[in-house]
């Protein structure tokens, strides 16, 4: 499930990104979104006696990235970091960092609530690499802006099957009777993905507010 305390929040892996934004706004008022990172850090030691992990402060950084600056949405190099801060990896700004579909779409979803901001084609594109990279006919939910790059590559009837498949809640048989069943597989595994994070991030704050109230 992830962090019991506001405290624990800063120092388990598990903790949502919006969940770390949340506390930090709650707390230190917006305006934190403009302190440096060392003012951040410190003052979370000062107020929760407890030294934020490295993970988390990638994941603060992230959010507060999204916050005050619209790169996130339209260059790629920067979506990218995001989204690897996002899944509790560390970013590394001198390679290259391919986050998978399920990653990516996970990323769009969080970015989506902090600022409703028109992703550029660009960093569509990129995601739609991600998704061809992996096989991946078709992108769901927030991954959908994607899927006009993809056609040319995998057609569009192809996509059309598997929308329709998803849509109507099928689960793919392995029966060996339907050709479809492997891309079905595979987009219901990033949907049940970007649905698990959605509903870790409702019981996270729902736990640690209803707890610290």
């Amino acid at each position: 499930m992830g962090p019991f305390t506001k405290k624990s929040a800063f120092t388990d892996r598990r903790s949502h990104p919006l969940l770390l934004d949340l506390i930090m706004i709650k707390e230190f008022g917006p305006h934190y979104l403009s302190w440096e990172p060392e003012t951040c850090w410190e003052e979370v030691r000062r107020t929760f006696s407890v030294t934020v992990s490295e993970l988390n402060k990638n994941k603060i950084q992230a959010t507060r990235t999204c916050h005050v600056s619209d790169r996130p949405y339209s260059a790629w190099e920067i979506f990218e970091k995001v989204a690897v801060s996002f899944s509790g990896s560390i970013p590394k700004f001198d390679v290259i960092q391919k986050p998978t579909p399920h990653v990516c779409g996970a990323a769009l979803d969080v970015m989506s609530q902090i600022k409703d901001k028109e992703l550029s084609e660009e960093v569509v594109k990129y995601v739609a690499a991600t998704l061809l990279d992996q096989g991946v006919c078709y992108g769901p939910g927030p991954l959908k802006a994607c899927n006009k790059y993809l056609a040319p590559h995998v057609g569009p009837e192809l996509q059309r099957r598997v929308a329709k498949a998803i849509a109507s809640g099928a689960r793919p048989d392995f029966d060996g009777t339907n050709e479809d069943d492997v891309q079905v597989f595979k987009v219901t595994m990033i949907t049940d993905y970007i649905e698990y994070d959605s509903r870790n991030l409702l019981r996270q704050t729902e736990h640690i507010f209803r707890e610290n109230d």
